[in-house]
C-alpha cells in the first residue's frame, strides 16, 4: 500500500527538523525532512518551495567551487514555463514588448459585413478589393507633408469645372488630412469659389490682404481675410472683375507666401487667362497642376492645349506631371470616340469625375450629397496630389 501523504515523516539522523513558517507549526510537531542544500544557478529560477518563500538567490560563476566543496549541489533546473525572459536590445534595455495582437480588418460594406455582423464577428470574410483600394488611397491623401505645397487648377478654357474640381479636392483633403487645408480664390473673373463653399454671396478677401499683407504676423491677423466650413479654409476672391484685374505676380507671391507660413497644403483656383499679369507668378509657386477636361471637343482639346502651351513656354515639369481631371459632365454624341481622348493625354494620370446632379446645379457643394462614384474619383485626386509631397 502507498504511503498517505499525510503520515507524518521521520526526520532523518543527523538533521534538525525544519520549521514551516507558512502555517505555523512549532519544531516538535512540524513534518521534517533531510534535504541536500542547493543553489541556483546564475539567472535560473530556484524551485517552487524557495520561490514561493522570496529566497531566489543568484550566484556567479566563480562560487561554483565553494559550493561543491561545502557539500552543497547546484541546482540546475528546468526553464520555468511560466516565466519568459523579455528580449533585450543591443544597448542592453529590455525592449518594450507588444501588448495588443494585430487585429485583421473587418469589412465595413457589402456580404462580407452582413456575415460578420450575424456571426457576431466569429466569421470575419476580410475587407472586399474596393475596401482595400479605399484604405490604401486614405493613407496616401494622409502622407506627411514638411513644408508647403501649392497645387493649382488651370485650363485655358471657363466652365468645365475647374473651380468645382479645386473644391472638391480641397474638402476631400481637408476632411482626412491632419493640418489644415486652405483654397484661394485667385480668378481675376469674379471667382465664386468662397460662395460655393461657404453658401455666402459678396465675400472678398484676396485684393484687401494683398494690400495689407506686410502687417500680418499672426494667424489672427490673417484670419481676418479668410472664411471657413468645416475643416476648409477659404481666401475668396474679389467679386469686381476691375479690382481682379489689379492682382501682380509679386502680390500673388506675397499672400502665398504669408498662407504657407500657416498651411501647409494650398489649393489655387486660377483664371482662364494665361497671358494674365498674376499667372507667371501662380506656375511659378506651383507644385502640382490640375487640369480640368471634358468629352466634348472643345474641353479636351482647351485641355490639351494648356498642356502643349506651358511645355512651350518654360514650364515642362508642370505639364509632363499635370493630373488631369476628365468631367463626364457632358452630354456628348456617340460620334464622339471617347478613347481618342484619353489618347490625348498619354503619360498624364486621368482621373474621370461622374457626372453628378449635385455638381451641376452650381450651388454650394456637400461632399455627403455627392455620389460615391464622384467622391471616389475627388479623393483619388488628392491622393496623387499627396504622393508628390517631399515627406
Amino acid at each position: 500500500m502507498s504511503e498517505s501523504p499525510f503520515r507524518e515523516k521521520k526526520a532523518r539522523p543527523g538533521k534538525e527538523s525544519v520549521r514551516s513558517e507558512s502555517n505555523g507549526l512549532t519544531p516538535s510537531s512540524a513534518p521534517a525532512e533531510t534535504e541536500v542544500q542547493r543553489h541556483p544557478l546564475p539567472g535560473r529560477v530556484s524551485e517552487p518551495a524557495a520561490r514561493d518563500a522570496g529566497e531566489v538567490q543568484f550566484f556567479e560563476d566563480e562560487y561554483r567551487d565553494v559550493v561543491e566543496s561545502l557539500g552543497g549541489e547546484v541546482l540546475r533546473a528546468e526553464v520555468n514555463p511560466f516565466v519568459e525572459v523579455g528580449e533585450r536590445t543591443p544597448s542592453g534595455n529590455v525592449s518594450s514588448p507588444q501588448l495588443l495582437r494585430a487585429r485583421p480588418l473587418e469589412p465595413t460594406s457589402g456580404p462580407r459585413r452582413w456575415v460578420h455582423a450575424m456571426t457576431g464577428g466569429l466569421v470575419n470574410l476580410g475587407p472586399s478589393r474596393a475596401q482595400v483600394r479605399e484604405q490604401e488611397r486614405m493613407a496616401r491623401i494622409q502622407r506627411p507633408l514638411r513644408g508647403a505645397h501649392v497645387t493649382t487648377y488651370l485650363c485655358l478654357k471657363g466652365g468645365i469645372t475647374k473651380t468645382t474640381t479645386c473644391i472638391g479636392t480641397a474638402l476631400t483633403a481637408a476632411q482626412y488630412r491632419p493640418e489644415a487645408v486652405v483654397a484661394g480664390d485667385f480668378n481675376p473673373d469674379a471667382g465664386d469659389l468662397a460662395e460655393r463653399v461657404t453658401g455666402r454671396e459678396g465675400l472678398s478677401g484676396v485684393n484687401a490682404l494683398a494690400e495689407q499683407v506686410e502687417h500680418v504676423h499672426s494667424i489672427g491677423q490673417l484670419s481676418a481675410f479668410l472664411e471657413s466650413e468645416g475643416r476648409l479654409t477659404v481666401l475668396p476672391g474679389e467679386p469686381d472683375p476691375k479690382l481682379g484685374e489689379s492682382l501682380t505676380s509679386a502680390q500673388f507671391n506675397a499672400v502665398i507666401e504669408i498662407l504657407s507660413s500657416y498651411y501647409s497644403s494650398i489649393h489655387v483656383d486660377a483664371g482662364t487667362g494665361i497671358t494674365h499679369p498674376i499667372m507667371p507668378g501662380i506656375l511659378a509657386r506651383t507644385d502640382t497642376l490640375v487640369v480640368p477636361a471634358a468629352y466634348s471637343i472643345t474641353g479636351a482639346k482647351r485641355a490639351y492645349e494648356t498642356l502643349v502651351w506651358l511645355r512651350s513656354n518654360g514650364f515642362d515639369r508642370l505639364a509632363d506631371s499635370a493630373i488631369v481631371a476628365l468631367t463626364e459632365r457632358d452630354l456628348v454624341s456617340r460620334e464622339v470616340d471617347k478613347k481618342a481622348v484619353l489618347a490625348m493625354f498619354e503619360g498624364q494620370p486621368v482621373v474621370k469625375v461622374p457626372a453628378d446632379q449635385h455638381l451641376a446645379d452650381g450651388a454650394k457643394v456637400h461632399l455627403e450629397r455627392m455620389n460615391p462614384r464622384t467622391r471616389e474619383a475627388f479623393a483619388e485626386i488628392a491622393a496623387l496630389i499627396a504622393d508628390r509631397y517631399s515627406a
